[in-house]
């Protein structure tokens, strides 16, 4: 079964705007920093086992000159709106996760490497596993995600800068919630795809909900989270 690793969030504001004027439960974003390869940075807010990444555009030549899927997904949404753009998921396999989506009749992006460049000049390491579909205003299929360092070790390194305090670790995302024009169609697709029940309207991972409404929006996108201090 699936993680939620992270949601995504398309801002035209810098990291530094974000980490001022963001607060969630009373906790702000922490800058988290650039991805030199694609001209983007970011800011990151972490809860027990995801996060909310709030990215945007920092040099636009070398975005706009990037074939990466979510490079070109940024591009698009901007056009139009900023929220939430995306959800990715953690994988501890991303090779047999691409022959299984190969297997299914999906056509990927193959496997990625990436990473961050932090504020402290550390460099963060990961690899990604796009499912290739036409970027517009439909509901994107979620991204996958494995990262180069255990869970407990990215995690511990986290404390250790200063990203992760107590309070975020008091935090969990409970549920996403998508709107889309066909609930039935896009739960089925996404059903199929990561092997998930259909339980009414919802799709339950390891460490959340996703939750699909109906709406007459042209736009289908991940339309809001729901946060809760963990009980």
């Amino acid at each position: 079964m699936f993680d939620l690793d992270h949601v995504v969030y398309f801002t035209k504001k810098s990291p530094t705007e974000i980490a001022q004027e963001v607060s969630v439960e009373g906790i702000h974003p922490v800058e988290g920093g650039q991805h030199l390869q694609w001209g983007t940075h970011n800011a990151l807010l972490y809860t027990k086992n995801s996060y909310i990444e709030y990215l945007s555009v920092e040099d636009e030549t070398v975005t706009e000159q990037s074939k990466h899927p979510l490079m070109k997904q940024l591009l698009n949404d901007l056009q139009f709106r900023e929220g939430f753009g995306s959800v990715c998921l953690r994988s501890d396999n991303l090779e047999e996760q691409n022959k299984y989506f190969q297997k299914l009749g999906y056509r990927t992006s193959g496997i990625l490497d990436s990473e961050r460049k932090t504020k402290s000049g550390a460099v963060r390491k990961w690899r990604m596993l796009f499912i290739d579909h036409k970027i517009d205003k439909k509901l994107p299929y979620p991204f996958f995600i494995q990262w180069d360092t255990s869970d407990n070790e990215r995690y511990e390194s986290l404390r250790e800068d200063g990203t992760i305090t107590p309070d975020n670790e008091s935090l969990v995302i409970t549920k996403c919630i998508f709107d889309v024009q066909d609930v039935n169609r896009k739960m089925t697709h996404w059903s199929r795809l990561l092997s998930l029940p259909i339980k009414g309207n919802q799709l339950k991972l390891g460490n959340t909900v996703f939750e699909f409404r109906e709406s007459r929006d042209s736009v289908e996108r991940l339309q809001s989270i729901e946060i809760a201090k963990e009980k």
